[in-house]
């Protein structure tokens, strides 16, 4: 079996992704030094992460491995226009929905079998190997201004999913960079997280601080995230490679998951949250419901509409996590709704009750 045989199966039979393939050689030296910093950056960050946690190389996935084959499934849902109003924050599908893992993983077994079916041994790695260099190595597709893979023809809104075999495919060439002069996705970039090309400052990108940040978001990062509660994706956005993609029909779209109203999840229940999102990959990264309630109240201090300070009133004085308590304070701070905020200078939580000072001072 060759490449081109296995490129048309997977053409065939597996919605036509983007496909690229690759030898498994280490990563290089520098590679692994840059792994380890962005792993240590998230470890301060999130408990999910450790720093000492060691970087992989692909040949360890598989006794005998000789090739990576690396996918690029079509994650294009369409754009709706957000906030509206009331207003609605994004969540990333394949954070909510069960669906998507199911498809990739039908993918994978697709593929998995066809190789078994003619004698060579398979790995599906869904954790481990950094897919972003996976993908650009074998020639899937290319950084992009924003440090996110493009295909050439599929854009940047991709789902990557590897699999290491030790069936011996001719690699792909690595592609060269399409972005040339444009660099619309760092100016449209809130935080100025991409003002090194091809790089991101994740301490700076809104995404990484709404899903994984639970030490306490900057006050700098909080005032730019608008109304986003997870992903932010202005980039992906303004990426003029993202124009006239064809929607994936394949996968559903709870769209109450996908694109929530935003009020409703600062003081929702327990039961609600397990309901809607209990077993999800956004429980498992955020670990508990009061992120996103954080995120929830900062989203409507910056939405700007008084008719829900009684609602941020409401998280200040009866939630029990002061991670959403004060950012509800801040909030109605930026609403200038300050006229009852005075009696929560005595919050048992020293976090609120710096919250409530900054609030009063500068509203």
């Amino acid at each position: 079996m060759n490449s081109d045989e296995l490129k048309a199966f997977i053409k065939e039979q597996c919605d036509d992704p983007a496909i690229g393939i690759g030898d498994v050689s280490d990563l290089s030296p520098s590679q692994v030094e840059e792994l380890k910093k962005t792993n240590a950056i998230m470890s301060k960050y999130s408990p999910i992460f450790d720093a000492e946690t060691p970087v992989l190389h692909p040949r360890e996935f598989l006794d005998g491995a000789q090739s990576v084959i690396v996918l690029g499934g079509n994650a294009y849902f369409g754009r709706p226009e957000l906030p509206g109003d009331p207003p609605r924050g994004e969540i990333m599908n394949f954070f909510v929905n069960q669906d998507c893992v199911v498809y990739s993983s039908d993918v994978a077994d697709k593929i998995t079998t066809f190789l078994s079916d003619q004698g060579y041994q398979t790995a599906a790695v869904a954790n481990g190997l950094p897919l972003k260099i996976m993908s650009a190595r074998s020639g899937l597709g290319t950084y992009g201004k924003n440090g996110i893979i493009q295909a050439p023809g599929k854009g940047s809104w991709l789902a990557l999913n590897v699999i290491v075999t030790d069936a011996k495919l001719e690699p792909d060439k690595p592609l060269e960079d399409v972005c040339g002069s444009c660099s619309k996705c760092q100016e449209e970039c809130p935080t100025h997280a991409l003002d090194t090309p091809y790089t991101c400052d994740i301490e700076k990108c809104i995404t990484m601080h709404a899903i994984y940040n639970q030490v306490g978001i900057p006050e700098d990062i909080q005032n730019k995230m608008g109304t986003r509660i997870a992903h932010c994706n202005a980039c992906l956005d303004a990426c003029p490679k993202n124009k006239k993609l064809t929607l994936q029909t394949e996968v559903s779209l709870p769209e109450d998951l996908v694109y929530p109203e935003i009020a409703p999840l600062v003081n929702m229940t327990e039961e609600v949250f397990q309901e809607k999102y209990g077993g999800s990959f956004l429980e498992f990264v955020m670990m508990d419901k009061k992120y996103l309630q954080r995120n929830a109240a900062i989203a409507l201090g910056n939405y700007g509409d008084l008719g829900y300070a009684s609602l941020l009133y409401q998280a200040l004085e009866t939630h029990p996590e002061e991670v959403v308590r004060s950012a509800a304070a801040r909030s109605l701070g930026k609403l200038k709704d300050t006229k009852g905020l005075e009696k929560f200078l005595c919050d048992p939580s020293p976090v609120v009750k710096e919250a409530v000072t900054y609030a009063l001072e500068n509203s």
